[in-house]
């Protein structure tokens, strides 16, 4: 089926080539370095990923190939990892072959893809870009107030490098039908869902949303999903298997506000297909970022409140409460509150402060403190200075644990930035035998040349560890070396 699809591409580009409009985009990233804590010498390794796009009227088709080369053969890899082909008309959307596709808020499905993240896992050290996408085939049709979605396909398992068979790495077989009707400023949502995997039993869900306008201040979207192989749709017993979500949101004058509620028990679907929202802030402070507390939709419910509040033009006070809470025959609650005053100075400058205070009894963090500023000081009206700091502080086992960060850089003309960013902690479970700290120096360089490309350069010694983007979390591992990427436009 593969080869069918890529067939019919290169005809359709050869067909049209007078007529069509063509796009490319490639990413490649070289490194020359080990893994701190790994036994392996210094290596080199390229990694790189073409796209090429083709559109002609209503029809667009793509294809994406991606390769990785080291001197350790098992880990090398060409491949055509993504073909697409798509029809679009005012009524009707269909498309076949690589696609991104989600139900609701993601309770049942959820595809993604991460801009410019490349993936690497410590045991098979290969790496690929990270995304989520669904190989199949999906159509919708849309008249007024009234759509409907079908899809089938295959989701891809990212926690595999493309070393590995598709069995492995695409081991659901999903078919579904999504509907949404818009009444009255609200839209009612209905969607069933059929897996298929290795398992001997074949699972349905089905998930109810209903969104749009409480008042005139006032939006909101709630989302009820369960598995119909676990009970009614009402089961919320410990023994079903459902998702709920709910999200307020509203403003007065000055004020903003929003909160989110969640409650979710044995809501994994398949190897991981769906990804629920998390209701954890997604913060831009690196600490913050990497101490963060990642989602476990086998059992945990809690919500997250925010609020916004302007004292002027260019000030904003940023207020979040977080609480999450898991039951594994024991109980863990996180919680996390968080400020942040962020302003304007002279019409040119900008300050932000924080401060955030946590717990989280799965990394057995106690009074966790963390505080710091962001700082970006216009030196000219095309160049200035960026100063960043950031501490943390908390109890493990009855010792304290300090993290430190400081970032120094400078921008000019939006061409050209650069930044030094120096680490240090005394977190045991980071250190050596006889180390008392741990250092990390690394420095960034990055060029754009013009709109359609750019260069990107890192040499040190960078820290890994949790990081999060756009409600996905995943591991980014330490690194001792250099790194040079680019991409381009066409």
């Amino acid at each position: 089926m593969k080869k069918k699809y890529v067939y019919l591409i290169c005809l359709l580009l050869i067909i049209g080539s007078v007529k069509a409009q063509f796009s490319a985009y490639n990413l490649m990233e070289y490194q020359y370095g080990k893994l701190p804590d790994n036994n392996e010498d210094s290596f080199s390794s390229i990694y790189d990923r073409f796209m090429l796009n083709y559109s002609l009227q209503k029809f667009k088709a793509g294809i994406t190939l991606e390769n990785f080369y080291s001197p350790i053969e098992d880990r090398n890899y060409t491949r055509l990892s993504q073909f697409k082909l798509q029809y679009k008309t005012k009524s009707f959307d269909i498309k076949a072959g690589h696609f991104y596709e989600t139900i609701g808020r993601g309770l049942l499905l959820r595809s993604f893809e991460i801009p410019g993240a490349i993936l690497e896992d410590l045991s098979y050290r290969s790496r690929h870009y990270f995304h989520k996408d669904i190989r199949g085939v999906s159509a919708k049709y849309r008249y007024k107030s009234f759509s409907l979605k079908v899809l089938y396909g295959n989701p891809l398992n990212y926690l595999f490098p493309p070393t590995f068979d598709d069995d492995l790495r695409r081991p659901d077989e999903v078919a579904a039908i999504t509907t949404e009707y818009g009444f009255l400023n609200q839209t009612l949502g209905v969607s069933v869902m059929q897996l298929k995997n290795d398992s001997p039993e074949t699972m349905y869900y089905n998930s109810l949303n209903l969104s749009g306008l409480l008042f005139s201040s006032v939006s909101y979207y709630a989302e009820l999903a369960h598995n119909i192989n676990k009970g009614n749709f009402l089961n919320l017993n410990d023994d079903g298997a459902y998702g709920f979500y709910l999200s307020l949101s509203s403003s007065f004058g000055n004020l903003g506000m929003s909160l989110e509620l969640k409650e979710y028990n044995n809501f994994l679907i398949g190897s991981g297909i769906n990804e629920p929202p998390a209701l954890v802030k997604e913060h831009a402070y690196r600490l913050l970022n990497r101490s963060t507390h990642v989602l476990q939709p086998t059992n945990e419910k809690g919500y997250q409140l925010e609020l916004f509040y302007s004292l002027s033009e260019s000030s904003i006070l940023t207020f979040n409460i977080t609480r999450a809470e898991n039951n594994f025959e024991q109980k863990y609650v996180f919680e996390e509150y968080f400020l942040e005053y962020s302003t304007g100075l002279a019409d040119k400058h900008d300050l932000k402060l924080f401060i955030d205070y946590a717990k989280d009894p799965f990394k057995q963090e106690e009074k966790r403190i963390t505080t710091g500023m962001n700082s970006q000081w216009m030196l000219t009206k095309t160049s200035g200075i960026n100063l960043d700091y950031e501490y943390q502080n908390f109890k493990r086992f009855g010792s304290n644990v300090t993290n430190q960060l400081l970032s120094v850089g400078m921008t000019i003309k939006s061409k050209f930035s650069c930044n030094l960013i120096l680490e240090r902690s005394n977190d045991p479970f980071l250190l050596n035998d006889n180390e008392s700290n741990r250092t990390w120096l690394g420095t960034n360089f990055n060029y754009k040349i013009n709109s359609k490309h750019q260069i990107q350069l890192f040499a040190g010694n960078r820290r890994g560890g949790p990081a999060c983007n756009s409600g996905i979390c995943y591991e980014v591992l330490d690194f001792k070396g250099v790194e040079l990427r680019i991409s381009s436009r066409f």
